[in-house]
């Protein structure tokens, strides 16, 4: 049996229970809570909302308060460095997960084996099993076996208490490690890097899968990954060609002495699989160049929600609209929520087993405002076309978590609302799937303003797609004038306070998924200017707040129509555009 064929297997029993509790979806919601306090009752959260004396969803709703982050950090802390036991749930942790969190420290958060089992068997399994009968029912054709290109990086790190830390979704490729070479191009040393940094990553990921003749599915976490990689490959397919055909590594490629030898006596000269790839590249990437090399390609995998559909848009030009691409999922560090029933969509259905859900309504004629949490609905009481803040209770310690994730209803599966994430509230810029938060551009701002002794008035960003790959412009007001030196130094300091407080950001300026930021200098009385522009339309004065991005066409043409600097791709491109 191949590979493909077990995971087929194992997620078409998960994706029978998906099926099973989404017609009742109540049902599974009142087992799975009652199970969760059961389990709990004697751990210090479960003494302190005496979970023993819970017996309804509504005694759980009127006795436990919403909680944030900030609620279980201490908690976190002493299971960390105290190796402390029993604090937020009764049973063995297993390991962590960490997402983005606040300035300067990630929120890591621990994970028992029934959460980590679900992720698994929902991450993986199903991702495998849904588009092996997608390929069958819509496209009429049978999966073929499993090999291609994961364009991730699934290092991790070990805590104080010596257990692991990953980001949630490196987990179920994590626990794969033994068998990764029975469905991947890369050798486990890539796939497990000691130093990432050190490393030309989509060189190195293309030298291993351009010589497969044989890849069906391209994958990665989030699709930006996957258009970095094609997008290395339509600028250096030449040197590729040339190391393929001779069977080396190119001396100008980064890479740490040790894999350097390994990987030189993995590679043999292959002048035919070279002269093969060389004939497609020569013809362009007018066309989609995906298929053209590997014939057998059949599907992608990656994360494509609504915030990320430029980049949708790239990556079909490199693999065509006959390729079906699976969304993976909504999940967080905070557990595995929904999962797409099909391929080519941007939803997913809600997991009733696995999570225990709430949700706070979520009014758009409040603007930024945070929603009133003193109500929440269940999921059997959700509408589709609203939007809701998500709050989730699981097996490893989080009760009535605010997830400061909004999603909108789309449509219904069953008798269970399907589900496409939007945003995240405190959300700053998303342009890569990187998540800065407001914190942390105001303090990388504050910080930049700080080192270089300028006075500052106001600030706001901008998502900045005038370059590829894009990156961040941020409009600034300041007292005196701003030299074009000032203004380089300014860049170079903010770039790197971003990298010091958004882990995501980092990586991804060196894998190449963001490019060097933009700083644009305003003239004197903007900010003023435009509490002015405002008050002129009616807007009372103690209801303007800052802008902290630049995220309509209104508040785009006010404040590029003020900027003083005069030479700039994010000017042009964003003339160009407003002239359309």
């Amino acid at each position: 049996m191949a590979f493909s064929d077990l995971g087929i297997l194992i997620g078409d029993v998960t994706l029978n229970k998906i099926e099973r509790t989404t017609k009742d979806p109540m049902k599974a919601q009142e087992k799975l809570l009652k199970r969760i306090l059961s389990k709990s009752k004697n751990c210090e959260l479960g003494r302190k909302y005496n979970f023993a004396d819970i017996h309804s969803i509504e005694d759980f709703r009127k006795k436990v308060p919403l909680s944030t982050y900030a609620d279980y950090d201490p908690l976190v802390d002493r299971m960390i460095h105290n190796r402390e036991k029993n604090l937020m749930y009764t049973g063995y942790n297993v390991r962590y997960c960490s997402s983005s969190g606040s300035v300067g420290k990630p929120k890591t958060l621990p994970r028992c084996a029934f959460d980590l089992w679900n992720m698994q068997c929902i991450g993986f399994s199903c991702t495998v099993s849904t588009s092996a009968h997608y390929l069958k029912n819509v496209m009429g054709k049978k999966m073929p076996p499993q090999m291609g290109p994961l364009v991730l990086v699934l290092t991790g790190h070990r805590l104080e208490d010596n257990k692991q830390c990953n980001g949630a979704g490196q987990v179920p490729l994590t626990y794969l490690n033994p068998i990764m070479r029975f469905f991947c191009t890369s050798p486990t040393s890539l796939l497990y890097p000691e130093h990432e940094e050190l490393l030309d990553m989509p060189y190195l990921q293309l030298r291993f899968a351009l010589e497969n003749e044989k890849v069906s599915y391209i994958g990665s976490l989030i699709i930006t990954l996957v258009t970095t990689m094609f997008d290395y490959l339509e600028k250096n397919w030449q040197q590729l060609c040339d190391d393929i055909e001779k069977g080396t590594i190119g001396e100008n490629v980064r890479i740490t002495p040790e894999l350097r030898a390994e990987y030189e006596k993995k590679f043999k000269p292959n002048p035919k699989r070279a002269a093969a790839l060389r004939k497609e590249f020569e013809k362009g990437f007018d066309t989609p160049i995906a298929p053209r090399i590997w014939p057998k390609l059949s599907w992608a995998y990656g994360m494509v929600g609504s915030t990320l559909k430029i980049y949708l848009e790239q990556l079909r030009h490199y693999i065509g609209n006959d390729i079906p691409i699976h969304n993976m999922g909504y999940a967080a560090a905070e557990g595995f929520f929904a999962m797409p029933t099909e391929l080519n969509c941007h939803d997913g259905v809600l997991i009733p087993y696995g999570i225990f859900f709430e949700f706070i309504p979520v009014d758009d004629d409040l603007g930024d405002e945070e929603p009133d949490g003193s109500k929440t609905l269940l999921i059997n009481e959700l509408e589709v076309g609203k939007k809701y803040e998500m709050v989730v209770t699981n097996s490893s310690g989080l009760y009535r978590y605010r997830m400061e994730d909004i999603v909108q209803v789309t449509r219904m599966h069953n008798n269970t609302p399907m589900i496409e994430f939007l945003y995240r509230r405190n959300l700053s810029m998303n342009v890569a799937n990187e998540k800065t938060t407001t914190e942390m551009v105001d303090y990388s701002a504050k910080t930049m303003f700080e080192k270089t002794g300028l006075e500052h008035v106001g600030h706001s960003f901008y998502a900045d797609f005038s370059t590829n790959p894009p990156r961040y412009c941020m409009l600034t007001e300041v007292r005196g004038e701003v030299t074009e030196e000032k203004r380089q130094e300014m860049i170079d300091i903010l770039d790197e306070e971003l990298k010091g407080v958004n882990e995501k950001y980092y990586k991804y300026r060196r894998w190449g998924m963001l490019n060097r930021p933009e700083i644009l200098i305003l003239k004197p009385s903007t900010y003023s200017d435009y509490n002015e522009h405002l008050r002129s339309k009616g807007v009372v004065l103690n209801q303007i707040k800052p802008v902290t991005v630049i995220n309509s066409k209104p508040r785009e043409e006010f404040f590029f129509s003020h900027v003083l600097t005069e030479k700039s791709e994010t000017l042009d491109f964003v003339k160009e555009n407003q002239d359309k």
